[in-house]
């Protein structure tokens, strides 16, 4: 009965063993889905941190591109035109920083996040009038399908 129960534990073991694959990768795997992704993600009024639902944006692509190899990730922070130049750039350098180090938790993005900070600049018309939503990072992903 023993050796019984050992031959099952064993088979369980090798039944297990060979569904996992690459790390990352799944059997349902569809290197079609590896394709330029980008996004946006929002900031409260002169804030950095990420809330809940910009790390809920970053990991539904990284959920999205699992699999994928991820060949780079552009993250240019913006600001709005309120405060001084030098408190908007620093504002808007600080954004992509910390979408750079949530992102960065995933291994296969490491080393492939380049950053970016424009500050306020775009953030007023040529008229004169504001313009919305620079509380904002672009983030764009160019990931294509592994190499077999």
């Amino acid at each position: 009965m023993k050796a019984k129960l050992a031959s099952i534990a064993a088979l369980f073991a090798l039944s297990a063993c060979a569904s996992v694959g690459a790390p990352g990768a799944s059997a349902d795997f569809d290197p079609s889905r590896c394709y330029e992704r980008q996004f946006s993600i929002y900031f409260e009024q002169q804030e950095a941190e990420l809330n809940a639902a910009a790390r809920e944006a970053i990991r539904t692509v990284q959920d999205e591109l699992r699999g994928c190899q991820i060949d780079s990730v552009r993250v240019l922070g913006l600001a709005g035109a309120a405060g001084t130049s030098a408190d908007n750039l620093d504002l808007s350098a600080r954004r992509a920083l910390f979408i750079e180090q949530y992102m960065e938790r995933e291994a296969s993005w490491r080393g492939k996040i380049e950053t970016l900070a424009a500050g306020e600049a775009g953030a007023v018309a040529p008229d004169g009038t504001p313009e919305p939503m620079r509380r904002v990072a672009r983030v764009t992903v160019q990931a294509s399908a592994p190499a077999n």
